[in-house]
């Protein structure tokens, strides 16, 4: 199974890993690394040329795919904590940036994706919101989802990427202990 290990259906990558994949304008894959495929269980030819939605969680609201793809087909990248499902029937959860590539012209061509495994304390704020978007989801629609977001953002007093950035903050820190030291020497 390579660096990835297995804690109930939740796969956990190693910290080093990181996941690549790059799709047309119309989001069909067509390259993703080594990783990628281990990670989500596939061989070369079971994705390329196949919708990226191939590893979308059916947990995921369908609501952060729509900031998602306004965002990149603007032509600016994006930060976002994905919930991915692999193709026996595990899931991981990923903080990708996701960065359009353009031609000469300056004409979008294309997205490329880096991933690397979110941290605990990323996921442990986000699932919650992310569920309940998808209840509204289901209940009502995805407007209804992303208006519920919004207000959620709004008493954050934050956009969903800084959100994003704010959860991701001092991640590289072990501990409490190892935060003060930073912000002392600092």
């Amino acid at each position: 199974m390579g660096k990835r290990k297995k804690i109930r259906n939740e796969i956990k990558c190693a910290t080093q890993q990181v996941i690549v994949s790059r799709t047309n304008t119309k989001g069909d894959i067509v390259y993703c690394n080594p990783t990628f495929l281990e990670v989500n269980g596939f061989r070369s030819s079971e994705v390329i040329h196949k919708p990226h939605s191939i590893v979308r969680h059916p947990d995921m609201p369908k609501s952060i795919f729509k900031i998602i793809w306004s965002i990149i087909s603007q032509g600016l990248p994006i930060q976002a904590v994905i919930k991915n499902k692999t193709n026996d029937g595990h899931y991981y959860w990923t903080l990708i940036t996701i960065k359009p590539q353009k031609d000469r012209d300056n004409k979008i061509i294309s997205y490329v994706a880096y991933g690397k495994q979110a941290p605990d304390v990323v996921i442990k704020k986000i699932e919650p919101l992310y569920n309940i978007m998808r209840e509204i989801e289901e209940n009502i629609d995805i407007e209804a989802a992303l208006e519920y977001l919004e207000s959620y953002l709004s008493e954050q007093k934050m956009t969903y990427a800084q959100y994003i950035k704010h959860l991701n903050k001092n991640r590289e820190f072990r501990c409490l202990c190892d935060f003060i030291k930073y912000a002392i020497i600092r």
